[in-house]
């Protein structure tokens, strides 16, 4: 019985040892194919992207798609060290996070296209309001921009024709989830306000507690203090009651309407 066993035991070892042989040989010979064929991706010029001097600076292929108000120069330019080298060698996700870093760019995808082209896609941001930014140290003069939803600042670097409201009281120094909050505040009365709306020029949300409103009516601007609340009745009272606010007080340039059913002129005891 003794004898029996030893050679089964012997066998088994056997075919262990092969197998062990034909794995780690199979794993080196995979290892060396994968170096040959990166080293065949690297370095054969059939993958190499033509580099942009070639071009006048733009590489037909860099393909970049989706910009209106996003600098194209600035996004060319993330790649620059890409152009006349491989395209296997290109960090897709680095420069997708590299382009998330520009101001209009809210999202992008990067895309290799064999053999040596690249493609970018990008999602820009969309403008709600003009913002008025706290005036220039240099000359004093104030400065508008653009943001988003989400509040982030942007500045058109093409002719563009906007049509938005203004915000005024946020500084580009606070942060993003400051703005943020601000702007949405704003967004969230101008819906509930619906077509009064066409009547604001400007939104105040220094405070965004209490929105001020610059009101349009009868060529005259008076600013309305709307508190946080029922931003649409609180206006159709004062609209409803304008006419004789402006027979008791035509100087009055600023109102109080943050308790409802009241207007009280401010600066009145």
């Amino acid at each position: 019985m003794a004898r029996y066993e030893q050679p089964v035991e012997r066998f088994r070892w056997a075919k262990f040892a092969f197998w062990l042989i034909a794995g780690v040989l199979l794993m080196v010979s995979t290892m060396f194919a994968w170096r040959s064929t990166e080293e065949f991706l690297i370095k054969d010029d059939r993958f190499r992207i033509p580099e942009a001097e070639e071009f006048a600076r733009q590489s037909p292929n860099l393909i970049v798609e989706g910009i209106h108000y996003a600098s194209a120069s600035q996004i060319r330019h993330l790649f620059a060290e890409d152009f006349g080298r491989s395209l296997y060698l290109v960090p897709l996700q680095t420069r997708r996070l590299q382009l998330l870093e520009i101001d209009w760019v809210e999202d992008a995808t990067v895309t290799k296209i064999w053999p040596n082209t690249l493609k970018v896609q990008i999602h820009e941001r969309i403008p709600v309001a003009f913002v008025r930014l706290p005036p220039n140290h240099k000359d004093g003069m104030s400065r508008f921009a653009l943001i988003d939803r989400d509040g982030y600042i942007l500045r058109p670097r093409v002719p563009a024709k906007f049509t938005l409201p203004v915000i005024a009281g946020i500084r580009e120094s606070e942060s993003i989830e400051n703005r943020r909050a601000r702007v949405r505040r704003v967004l969230g009365m101008l819906r509930e306000v619906g077509t009064l709306a066409g009547q604001i020029s400007e939104i105040n949300v220094a405070d965004p507690n209490d929105l001020i409103v610059a009101e349009h009516v009868d060529n005259t601007v008076v600013n309305l203090m709307l508190g946080d609340e029922n931003y649409s009745d609180r206006l159709q009272n004062f609209l409803a009651n304008y006419s004789e606010i402006k027979q008791k007080r035509p100087d009055a340039g600023t109102l109080d309407l943050r308790v409802d059913g009241v207007i009280t002129a401010v600066g009145d005891q």
